[in-house]
């Protein structure tokens, strides 16, 4: 949606909301905490809804695990019910299960009391601010705050009547649709990337050599990031790059550490620079990588993390991002990784991994092939943003106040 589409919706939905007929309900009054314990392997059911499964602010349930991989009794939550993180509330994580399942013990199943709220208007409202700031500030506990259904029952909120309720239904599901539409568009563009990467890459007859034969001739080895402990870092000064910085195929840039100058100096860090491709020794996925943008920030990276320094006259950068990023690389690192608490893969069992080497003008060739794909992906990927943050600005004016 164009932004003067957006400012007709937005300025409708101000009009037309009119709150002196609203009508108080305590949380209890609008939902019932479903209870049924299970055992997953005994439960008949394949599916579990871990917290891990729930995205922030999303009511779709994109991923789950299986029972067959869980000890102790969990929760069972039947289709249409809702999954609610009790824990970590400012994560904002609720969701509407699509099929009957096994659920986190650190969930609560929340079922909506149809007499006073609808059903399909009750996950709106359980997206909307005032809702959320309300569970943040009931949680207890400073490591993991958890909400107590005890507190959270006798909380009172503002709604709008049924007759309103069915009437904001229609925009905000028709959102939804649309944003849901364009989720399985963007599972079937990442899906065309994988596919033109193997085809490109791995399916060609391009002789194979050990990966860190993309590296600098005076390098010759990928790096490995610095062993910077807690009591080496500083509020400001050099970037302290991280695994949550990386993402497939993009820099996240999500991290906030830093080092001072002179403990770079001290540790001898190794400075990542911009246009060096940046790998992650540990999930999720190990080997995943993405390029440095070009900043004017000092930086370095953590242990975790490894660089990989392209001489652009031999090799493409991004052609070596994206065979990090293909499915077959990402398989073959994540066989490579040992670990008993946390799996990881040791910086040169990672560079000796052998992959198919063209010349660079293949090496452009195949990345300008990949990248018509990529641009399709960022489109649908934009689009979904903008619904989101739609949707999200519609749900706040409508509670907005109460």
């Amino acid at each position: 949606m164009n932004r003067e589409i957006k400012i007709n919706i937005t300025e409708s939905i101000e009009k037309k909301i009119g709150r002196s007929n609203w009508i108080k309900w305590k949380f209890s009054d609008l939902v019932k905490n479903i209870v049924e314990k299970v055992t997953p392997k005994k439960s008949g059911l394949e599916q579990y809804i871990g917290l891990e499964h729930l995205d922030a602010e999303s009511l779709k349930i994109k991923r789950f695990g299986k029972t067959s991989e869980l000890k102790g009794d969990k929760q069972k939550i039947y289709k249409g019910d809702f999954i609610f993180a009790k824990r970590n509330a400012y994560l904002k994580r609720v969701a509407i299960a699509d099929f009957d399942a096994v659920a986190s013990a650190h969930s609560m199943v929340l079922r909506a009391k149809s007499e006073n709220i609808l059903p399909e208007f009750l996950p709106f409202f359980l997206l909307s601010e005032i809702f959320w700031q309300r569970a943040i500030e009931i949680s207890v506990g400073s490591l993991s705050p958890t909400i107590n259904w005890k507190s959270l029952a006798k909380q009172k909120f503002l709604l709008p009547p049924k007759d309103q309720q069915a009437k904001l239904n229609k925009l905000l599901w028709s959102i939804e649709d649309l944003i849901e539409c364009d989720w399985k568009l963007l599972n079937k563009a990442h899906i065309n990337i994988e596919v033109k990467s193997s085809e490109l890459i791995w399916k060609s007859k391009f002789p194979r050599k050990p990966v860190k034969s993309f590296a600098t001739k005076n390098i010759n080895k990928f790096v490995d990031g610095d062993w910077i402990e807690s009591k080496d870092q500083s509020e400001n000064g050099i970037r302290l790059l991280q695994l949550a910085d990386i993402g497939i195929r993009k820099f996240i840039n999500k991290s906030s550490r830093f080092i001072s100058k002179e403990t770079f100096e001290r540790l001898k860090c190794f400075e990542v620079l911009p246009g060096d491709v940046l790998i992650a020794r540990m999930p999720e996925p190990i080997g995943r990588a993405c390029i440095i943008p070009s900043n004017e920030e000092k930086m370095i990276t953590a242990v975790d993390c490894c660089i990989a320094r392209v001489d652009p006259e031999i090799n493409s950068n991004k052609f070596l991002m994206l065979l990090l990023n293909s499915k077959d690389f990402l398989h073959k690192a994540n066989q490579l990784a040992s670990g008993s608490t946390r799996q990881r893969i040791a910086r040169k069992a990672l560079e000796d991994i052998e992959v198919p080497k063209p010349k660079l003008n293949s090496q452009i060739k195949i990345v300008n092939e990949i990248e018509n794909f990529m641009n399709t992906y960022h489109i649908i990927e934009k689009r979904i943003t903008n619904s989101q943050s739609l949707k999200k600005s519609i749900i706040n004016q409508i509670f907005y106040g109460i």
